[in-house]
């Protein structure tokens, strides 16, 4: 039944990627991977804040799931409206759960606080980049070479947090949280970069969107490990509830 959805026997011509809801698909598995045993395992005992969150995350993820499947059969108009509907309504939530998410962090007293500094600059720089990837995608939405990397470039952001979690089921990736932040960043980067080149191979040019996201994510990675000794950096997360 799956498979009968996703799959596209009809799909238009001209299509930039046309098995990106597979790949979607791939992100949500990996997000129920990673959170399994910190979300899934306890679900009943998380607070309601954790459940919209997982709710609102996970929402756009599947909406990205359909909209390639609509617009490879041709189905515009009800991609239109969809993806309307997640840009102004789902997004904007998105960003709200996540200052509450960042605000309960800070108030936490479960993490060390360079952790919590870490993780917060992170969040932080998505919540940035994810609401700017969506809007440049609204603003190049005649152009589908620029409006489905920008759309893609949403769900990588996403993915480190799954991620991270999911790495210590290897056990070569048990000794250091820190560490595993550092390389699940490192891994986006590098599948920017391999987009990046794909794009080169293809059609001889680099579009403007993973270049941006690679530059965005790569700041986030690298800023993250030195954040909590910045200045400007404190007073920001006394406003977003460092006590």
């Amino acid at each position: 039944m799956t498979t009968a959805v996703l799959s596209s026997p009809k799909t238009r011509p001209g299509v930039v990627y046309p098995h990106a809801q597979w790949y979607f698909l791939l992100a949500i598995i990996l997000t129920w991977i990673g959170f399994s045993r910190s979300y899934f395992a306890v679900i009943r005992t998380q607070p309601l804040l954790h459940h919209i969150h997982g709710a609102l995350m996970g929402g756009w993820i599947a909406l990205l799931i359909v909209q390639p499947v609509l617009y490879q059969r041709g189905r515009l108009k009800l991609h239109r409206t969809l993806g309307r509907w997640g840009a102004f309504l789902l997004v904007p939530a998105i960003v709200v759960a996540g200052l509450l998410m960042i605000r309960g962090m800070f108030r936490s007293t479960e993490l060390p606080p360079f952790i919590v500094d870490h993780l917060a600059f992170l969040d932080v720089n998505s919540l940035i980049d994810i609401p700017l990837f969506v809007g440049m995608a609204i603003y190049s939405s005649r152009d589908v070479h620029r409006h489905a990397r920008w759309i893609s470039s949403t769900v990588l952001t996403m993915m480190p947090p799954a991620l991270v979690r999911a790495m210590p089921i290897l056990p070569i990736f048990r000794h250091s949280f820190r560490a595993n932040v550092n390389i699940g960043m490192g891994l986006m980067c590098f599948i920017f970069v391999l987009l990046i080149l794909d794009d080169w191979r293809k059609a001889k040019r680099v579009y403007p969107p993973y270049p941006i996201a690679l530059v965005c994510t790569a700041f986030a990675a690298v800023g993250a490990n030195y954040a909590s000794q910045w200045g400007w950096w404190q007073a920001l997360t006394l406003l977003l509830g460092r006590r």
